[in-house]
């Protein structure tokens, strides 16, 4: 079969919901088709007319962050047939087609856990999905194997910021929420200085786009779930994410985790009655979300000053309080013993 009869029999072989494909210039479709069907084929070598290296590096990305289930390559080589007008692109692959198969059951099994939320609303399935992460998985900061693919978490249970992310698209996917992948920077909650090369999620939440990072809510989490980056806007993410690429704009506020579930507070003296309220109820330790308001040394003093008058009122004693605190979020948890 020739490359235009190729071409028309790969039509319909691409998810028209795929993000980045959708970016992509009609010949570089074209090219995004035939290195899929290539790669899904395990061909040895992928022939097309001739593109500059960069090009199919661009697209190659695209197939990898459109399709989770490709984890079985992740480099390739690149030859140029002048005499042909053809370039022949050489897949790197880790595992032959039956060992591919054997672990593709093994990840389309595990998605059993998911079936008592299908059926349920857009939210109702990502909140799931996110609170079994943090449940179960935890971050490979030994950078295994399989930490950059979803095989990292349905094997070994960890893995670092990409292979979270390509599973959270796989999972929501497969639960027909609408799920991309972003790849950009990020400075982590846990290291203000730090900012580095990061991946995460846009989740289509009723039609409307959201950020979502489980990455950083996993690392964030100790005795309580935290939902830091749980369905932020632009805004909201941009305070310590850099985004990169064509995205969706994520523009609605107020649908976080923390606001729908009444977890913010607008001034020291929200907080204040914020915190008591908890207290009364018997809680000690707590999660708040401070709006409007940026970290400062004074502004942090206040919170902790104003939590412990309240404890000692309520309890009618004094205790130690620990917290943590997402600075650029504005978010804190407090533990008193």
């Amino acid at each position: 079969m020739g490359l235009r009869g190729l071409y028309r029999s790969l039509k319909h072989s691409v998810d028209s919901s795929q993000h980045y494909y959708n970016c992509l210039t009609a010949d570089q479709m074209k090219v995004y088709r035939t290195l899929l069907y290539g790669i899904k084929s395990f061909a040895k070598k992928i022939k097309m007319p001739i593109k500059p290296i960069n090009e199919i590096s661009l697209v190659f990305r695209y197939i990898l962050l459109d399709n989770p289930l490709i984890f079985y390559v992740d480099t390739f080589s690149y030859q140029n047939d002048l005499y042909k007008k053809k370039c022949i692109i050489i897949p790197h692959y880790k595992y032959n087609r039956l060992e591919v198969n054997a672990k593709n059951n093994i990840v389309k099994n595990s998605m059993n856990v998911f079936d008592v939320v299908r059926g349920r609303s857009d939210y109702e399935k990502e909140l799931y999905v996110h609170d079994y992460c943090l449940s179960n998985f935890k971050y490979d900061y030994s950078c295994g194997e399989h930490s950059n693919s979803i095989l990292g978490l349905v094997l070994n249970n960890s893995a670092v910021c990409e292979g979270i992310s390509k599973y959270i698209k796989f999972v929501l996917d497969t639960l027909g929420v609408q799920t991309l992948i972003v790849s950009g920077k990020a400075k982590s909650p846990l290291d203000d200085d730090e900012v580095e090369g990061h991946a995460w999620n846009i989740v289509y939440v009723s039609g409307k786009p959201y950020h979502l990072d489980v990455t950083f809510d996993l690392t964030l989490t100790d005795k309580l779930n935290r939902y830091d980056y749980f369905n932020l806007s632009d805004i909201d993410i941009r305070k310590d994410h850099t985004t990169s690429g064509e995205l969706p704009t994520c523009h609605t506020s107020g649908k976080d985790y923390y606001s729908i579930n009444h977890m913010t507070v607008n001034s020291p003296s929200d907080f204040e009655r914020y915190i008591e309220k908890r207290f009364r109820r018997g809680e000690k330790s707590i999660i708040v979300k401070l709006l409007n308001t940026e970290f400062s040394d004074k502004v942090h003093d206040k919170i902790i000053k104003i939590a412990e008058q309240q404890y000692t009122s309520v309890f009618n004693k004094n205790n130690t309080i620990g917290f943590s605190i997402n600075a650029s979020q504005m978010v804190y948890e407090l533990n008193f013993k």
